[in-house]
């Protein structure tokens, strides 16, 4: 006559649950920095092709800075061990 007891799924900040929609359900560092790298080369491809050189030398720029904030983003993301909890699986 044992009762089964319902696991508390682990309690994250809620700051750091609102960077959910962008890592997904179950977030890892490496995904992460994966999806910015692929975009930045996307973008930087698009522009160096369609534009006229100085206005994709400007964009191109501008990607790369939003590129480094993005790193950097991860980066304390990571410190702050939000690629770190595990998931509740069974939803």
């Amino acid at each position: 006559m044992t009762e089964d007891v319902a696991e508390d799924p682990p309690q994250t900040s809620g700051f750091l649950a609102g960077f959910e929609f962008l890592t997904g359900d179950d977030p890892s560092a490496g995904s992460f920095l994966l999806v910015v790298g692929m975009v930045t080369c996307v973008f930087i491809a698009a522009f160096q092709f369609t534009l006229n050189p100085p206005i994709s030398t400007l964009l191109t720029g501008l990607v790369l800075v939003i590129a480094v904030i993005s790193f950097i983003m991860g980066a304390v993301l990571d410190m702050l061990n939000y690629f770190d909890t595990p998931r509740n699986l069974e939803r």
